[in-house]
């Protein structure tokens, strides 16, 4: 092995290559046809992730932040509103909030898992509690039943960011299915994602795919008809192409990101560091490989030196951000596990396009580190 090989955290261009032909294809006919907006490649993208998931409805957006803040416009929560939120999600869930006026209530994740602490979410529920958003964080699908439960009897709406999780499944059921909506960001670095940015929200409830659609389209039943005020947040017909030829590849790229992560599980089975374990019902999608560790910094800058790229997904968790201080500053700002999340975890290559070498050159650069 070379100790001269360089391992990259994501390198798009390999899957490009695996997939030019089928996307220049779909590409000449969507620019033959100059049909770019509302066209067939929508529509039938819509449909074929609602079916995938295993959704009533599928809405095509401009991006995964348009998916939440449609979907939180839509449920008709703006201020007065408080929605839950778990302090290490990325930003873009709590925009969703802040920009339509409601307030974020944060918690603090789960001590296992990466999702909200169930019991917290319980005791920061008053009486203007309008939704839970619950993130799908690295590709991990979160248990859901006993939050979904808890929600419905409550009266409370469960949205799901699943941005990480495309194809991940709890219990043999897709996430994106277990709340009043699944919101997706199909950014061009995502398991399933175009090539530029792209998104859109899954749904079983026929009233609300209505409403995200008219406000994704200035608030327009038809032309010159303008039902509401709404935004221009559309899926174009070049992206949803993408998104269709992507879609047919996508289980199979999830199972060797899968074959990637149980190699590096069973190779750092011996150190003295925290690997992602799966529950024996959840089917994870590693949109993100976790370690844990409490050298995370000392490990990364070792990886860096022996030719492998890694990174963090978050080093700064919600409440530690200049945009909370400045907006929600005297709120309640401790929470332990997120922080702890933020100082130690790890993000090491594992797109499925990488070759057995490179994965065997990151084990072994990991073990290293820890055996030296």
């Amino acid at each position: 092995m070379k100790e001269s090989m360089r391992v990259p955290l994501l390198d798009l261009k390999r899957e490009y290559a695996s997939i030019r032909e089928e996307l220049s294809a779909e590409w000449a006919r969507v620019l033959d046809r100059m049909h770019l907006l509302k066209g067939e490649n929508v529509s039938a993208f819509e449909q074929e992730i609602a079916q995938y998931v295993g959704a009533g409805y599928g809405v095509g957006v401009a991006s995964g932040t348009d998916a939440l803040l449609l979907t939180v416009r839509a449920l008709g929560i703006g201020p007065g509103d408080e929605v839950i939120l778990h302090a290490n999600a990325f930003v873009a869930a709590l925009e969703a909030i802040h920009h339509n006026g409601g307030t974020p209530v944060l918690v603090d994740a789960a001590e296992d898992n990466f999702g909200p602490d169930v019991e917290q979410v319980a005791a920061a529920v008053t009486a203007r509690t309008k939704a839970v958003i619950a993130v799908h964080l690295y590709g991990f699908p979160l248990a859901l039943d006993e939050l979904a439960h808890f929600c419905r009897t409550r009266g409370i709406a469960l949205i799901e960011d699943c941005s990480h999780a495309h194809g991940a499944r709890w219990r043999g059921k897709h996430v994106g299915t277990f709340g009043v909506a699944g919101c997706f960001s199909a950014g061009v670095v995502k398991n399933l994602g175009a090539y530029g940015d792209a998104g859109f929200v899954t749904t079983n409830e026929a009233s609300l795919a209505s409403k995200i659609r008219l406000l994704q389209a200035h608030g327009q039943a038809r032309k010159n008809d303008h039902q509401l005020y709404g935004f221009n947040s559309r899926l174009d017909e070049l992206q949803a192409a993408v998104l269709r030829v992507k879609l047919r590849h996508l289980d199979k790229r999830n199972a060797r990101r899968r074959a990637i992560a149980a190699f590096y599980r069973e190779r750092f089975a011996d150190l003295p560091v925290r690997v992602p374990t799966e529950p024996e019902e959840s089917e994870c999608v590693y949109h993100q490989f976790v370690l844990r560790t409490a050298k995370r910094d000392a490990l990364q800058s070792f990886l860096q030196e022996s030719g492998v790229d890694t990174g963090v997904h978050y080093p700064v968790p919600l409440h530690r951000q200049p945009a909370w201080q400045a907006s929600y500053y005297g709120y309640r700002d401790s929470f332990p596990r997120a922080e702890a999340y933020a100082a130690e975890l790890l993000s090491l290559p594992v797109f499925p396009d990488l070759s057995d070498a490179e994965v065997e050159h990151v084990a072994r650069a990991v073990r290293r580190f820890f055996l030296s």
